[in-house]
Order: structure tokens, then sequence, then C-alpha cells
């Protein structure tokens, strides 16, 4: 019988380079998820909530500071020209405490003086020294047509759907364009 040779070295065993590319990937992908959850979460991180008392007893801390404070739109309080630097309102509260709001952008559409609403913007003074949010972002609550409904007479049902009928055709004309 013959032997085989036996070789005097064994041979090294060679292992395949892994590329890194797919754990690299892994990772951008989990660390862009990670701050798209992080920072749409953070619901404004920076702002702080105030009511106006509070903002009427620390107005010159947050004066500069970007802040978030809630009120009805007073009654009378609307001057100037929507969506232009001259539009002003004022918020308050039911103990009288108010702040005046400039808005430069266009108003939502349930915008109407006793209407509950959420500003957010900075606090700064005008030419008077008064405090005035410039706001950044209006939200409008919308009252409940349903629990309106409940509580309006027939009477008054009928004037508001009139009410809200000639807004819209007057909304509607002023969209349309005129050849």
């Amino acid at each position: 019988m013959s032997e085989l040779p036996l070789p005097l070295t064994p041979e090294p065993v060679v292992r395949k380079k892994r590329s890194v590319a797919p754990v690299v990937i892994a990772l951008s992908v989990l660390a862009i998820g990670v701050a798209v959850v992080g920072s749409s979460t953070s619901g404004g991180a920076g702002m702080y909530n105030y009511t106006l008392a509070e903002l009427e007893r620390k107005s010159a801390e947050v004066e500069g500071k970007d802040i978030k404070v809630a009120g009805k739109v007073a009654k009378g309080s609307v001057s100037g020209q929507p969506a232009s630097d001259t539009f002003r309102f004022a918020v308050e509260d039911t103990a009288g405490h108010r702040l005046t709001i400039a808005y430069a952008k266009l108003l939502p559409d349930p915008f109407e003086e006793g209407r509950d609403a959420i500003v957010a913007g900075k606090l700064t003074r005008d030419a008077s020294g008064q405090h005035v949010l410039q706001a950044s972002s209006l939200t409008v609550k919308c009252p409940s047509r349903y629990g309106d409904a409940e509580s309006m007479s027939e009477a008054d049902r009928q004037k508001y759907y009139a009410t809200e009928y000639q807004k819209h055709k007057q909304a509607q004309q002023q969209a349309t364009p005129r050849p």
C-alpha cells in the first residue's frame, strides 16, 4: 500500500472579508429613525405653555422666548388687515387677563371673536412698551356644531346657518377670478 504524502506545513485557512456596509447602513437607518421620532414627539422642545395669568407675572422672564398661550379671542379686539403686519387681536381668560397677538399669516377658517385659540410665538414689546406675542402659529378651536345645535333654538339655528352660508358665498366670490 502506498501512503499519501502529507504536507509538511498546514495550509492557512483563508477567511473571506465581510463587508461592513450592511452594518453601517443598518446603524444609519436606526439613527435617522431615532432622530425623526425624537424630533416629532418633542412637541416644541424649548417652548413653554403659560396661562395668561402666569404670563402676566413672568412676562419679563420670558420676553424674547418661544411660548405658547391659550385664551378666547377677545370681542372687539380684532384690528388691521389679515395676513399682514398690521393684523392684531387679543386673547383673554375669564379672570380678565389679556394679551395682544400679532399674526401676519393667513387666518384659520374658524377664527372668530369669542372662540378659543392657542397661540405660539415670541413675546416682545411694541413701540408703546406693551407686551405683544409675535405669533408663529395660531390654532382656533371650533365649537362642536352638534353641541351648539342642541342648545340653540330653531330661530337661532336658522340664523347661524344663514350667516355661515353668507360667509361661504363671500369666500367663493373672493376666490373666483373675475374676467
